[in-house]
């Protein structure tokens, strides 16, 4: 699958720029309904160029094919589009850095539906401050980008690598979202 929204990969708008392999360009159709948005690149993405095709990316292709969904069908990007040192979550400079180009991803895809993958997406896109526990699999109306969106929260698959008791609410997540974008 083609990047979208490809960044120059001379980019230096942060300080990522100095440890990378590679930007990592959200993927996914010229038009659908939904964008999974994670946090930041992993190793296995830095060094590929494309997000979530390690052990996480695997988690999110399977539940996307248990619901009866390819990968090809979403949008699948990050917060940031390189990888931070020692896999530490994005500073706020570093988000910021990147938001257009989130933005010009969002806007070119024209999604209706946002599936937060984590805390952290959860926090920066909806604003919310409570606990993931009770986020999960639930819809949020937010205004985003100057656009009203639906946000469903998901775990990040990463979290079910470590918390396999987490894994049927991912799922569901998954399907909660793909369900508002009516894709089933």
């Amino acid at each position: 699958m083609k990047p979208r929204g490809a960044i120059p990969q001379d980019c230096s708008r942060c300080r990522l720029d100095r440890s990378r392999n590679n930007i990592v360009s959200g993927v996914g159709p010229r038009k659908c309904r939904i964008a999974f948005i994670g946090e930041a690149p992993g190793r296995d993405e830095d060094e590929r160029g494309e997000p979530f095709v390690g052990r996480s990316g695997r988690l999110l292709d399977d539940a996307l094919a248990e619901a009866g969904v390819s990968r090809d069908e979403v949008f699948i990007t990050n917060l940031v589009r390189c990888r931070p040192p020692g896999n530490r979550r994005p500073r706020k400079d570093e988000k910021g850095a990147c938001r257009g180009f989130l933005v010009k991803e969002i806007e070119e895809t024209g999604v209706e539906v946002i599936c937060a993958l984590g805390e952290t997406v959860a926090r920066e896109l909806i604003g919310v401050d409570e606990r993931m526990s009770d986020l999960v699999g639930r819809a949020f109306p937010i205004h985003l980008f100057g656009k009203d969106y639906t946000a469903v929260v998901a775990y990040h698959p990463a979290a079910c690598l470590y918390r396999r008791d987490k894994l049927p609410s991912f799922r569901n997540s998954v399907r909660c979202g793909l369900e508002a974008a009516g894709m089933l």
